[in-house]
């Protein structure tokens, strides 16, 4: 007879056969899980398949630094980390402020001797500096605008640059500077920029090379920055009313003041320098003309005209310390000169058209007197448009710092 357990055994066979595979899958699905949670925590920590631990590299550039007391340093990652200590650089007769990404920066993403994290491998740049110093010597001067100056050669730079100081010695003609106090002209000039390589020394030039002679003066003025010279035979009436031009023309045409030296001469010592012909003279070095104007009770000459004129040789001439030539030396300008003078029917006087100077000079005195500061014997004056137009452009150039890109 057959019994009932005998007729179960087939249900319990399949019941064992199903709970074994589920087994199976379970065991299976708990090994699937462990190895990519493994893989997971392999991928996060950056180990290698092979068990080794994963690491990154810092490389350091001198940039213009000296030395470095090592130039990469790396980390292995540990605990999910890995970070390094910036090591120490120098820079001979300079100073080091840190590291960057940027080799051109001023300034440092790190510190030395900081510990920073890495996450990839990366390149820093030594960020650093050197001071280089101007000495000027003093050598009895009366008056310096600054007698020390020094700039900032960053990185790779060996080089930077500072804009030369005015000075004065009363009574003498300014020359420039000379890199040796024996020379008797400059070779720099103030308001230029002056590069420097290493700490340096100039030697400020004065002398009477163009007078001959030491001038008497009686009182010093600084206008706007240029030196006013007042001879003792020079009468308060005549020097009072020169200082009201030149305060007007600091108002309305301050870049014709730009530490250029002016000199109140009277009569008599005007004429033992440069003769009775004449009531203004410009002379000098070229990227520093001075004028002297004589002081006269005659009323006969405009000489408020005269000086705007002689300024105007001055800045003729001041031009190419900031942009390399003259003004009388660009094309408009020869164009112009060479246009109005071969005309029959000119504007501006005969004297204009002796040389492009005077033209030049002209230019700027009877634009001051139309367009400036008007005045009732120039404001119906034939002023061609054309004149006018680049006139106007050199006048703004300089109100902008000789930027001419402000001008176009």
């Amino acid at each position: 007879m057959i019994t009932d357990d005998f007729n179960q055994k087939p249900k319990y066979l399949k019941y064992i056969l199903y709970v074994f595979i589920v087994a199976i899958i379970v065991v299976i699905l708990i090994g699937t899980f462990n190895y990519f949670k493994n893989r997971e925590n392999d991928i996060i920590n950056d180990d290698k398949p092979n068990g080794e631990s994963a690491s990154f590299t810092a490389k350091f550039i001198l940039n213009g630094a000296s030395s470095i007391t090592s130039d990469s340093v790396s980390c292995t990652i540990k605990n999910n980390s890995c970070r390094i200590k910036l090591p120490k650089a120098t820079r001979d007769g300079g100073i080091v402020l840190g590291y960057s990404y940027n080799m051109d920066s001023k300034t440092a993403d790190y510190f030395m001797n900081m510990d920073i994290e890495l996450n990839n491998n990366i390149t820093l740049y030594v960020i650093s500096y050197k001071i280089n110093t101007l000495d000027i010597n003093q050598n009895e001067l009366d008056y310096v605008e600054k007698n020390n100056l020094s700039c900032y050669a960053y990185n790779r730079e060996s080089k930077c640059s500072v804009r030369l100081p005015s000075f004065n010695k009363i009574g003498y003609e300014v020359r420039g500077y000379s890199t040796s106090n024996k020379s008797l002209t400059g070779i720099f000039f103030p308001k230029e920029n002056y590069e420097l390589k290493e700490d340096t020394t100039l030697y400020p030039i004065y002398n009477t090379n163009a007078r001959y002679q030491k001038i008497n003066v009686r009182k010093t003025l600084l206008v706007n920055g240029s030196f006013i010279e007042i001879e003792n035979t020079c009468p308060d009436v005549v020097a009072n009313r020169y200082l009201t031009y030149l305060n007007d023309i600091k108002e309305y045409a301050p870049y014709l003041l730009f530490g250029n030296k002016i000199t109140f001469l009277g009569d008599k010592s005007f004429d033992s320098i440069w003769g009775d012909r004449y009531v203004g003279m410009n002379f000098g070095p070229r990227k520093l003309r001075a004028f002297d104007i004589r002081c006269s009770t005659t009323v006969l000459n405009d000489y408020y005209g005269t000086m705007v004129h002689e300024l105007g040789h001055s800045w003729d001439y001041f031009y190419s310390v900031k942009k390399g030539n003259n003004i009388t030396s660009n094309a408009d300008i020869i164009n112009l000169f060479n246009k109005y003078k071969n005309m029959s029917n000119r504007p501006f006087r005969d004297y204009s058209y002796s040389n492009i100077y005077e033209f030049f000079a002209d230019m700027g005195k009877y634009y001051y007197f139309k367009y400036t500061r008007k005045s009732s014997e120039y404001v119906n004056m034939d002023y061609p448009n054309d004149i006018k137009k680049v006139m106007e452009k050199y006048i703004c150039i300089a109100k902008n710092d000789y930027d001419e890109e402000k001008c176009k």
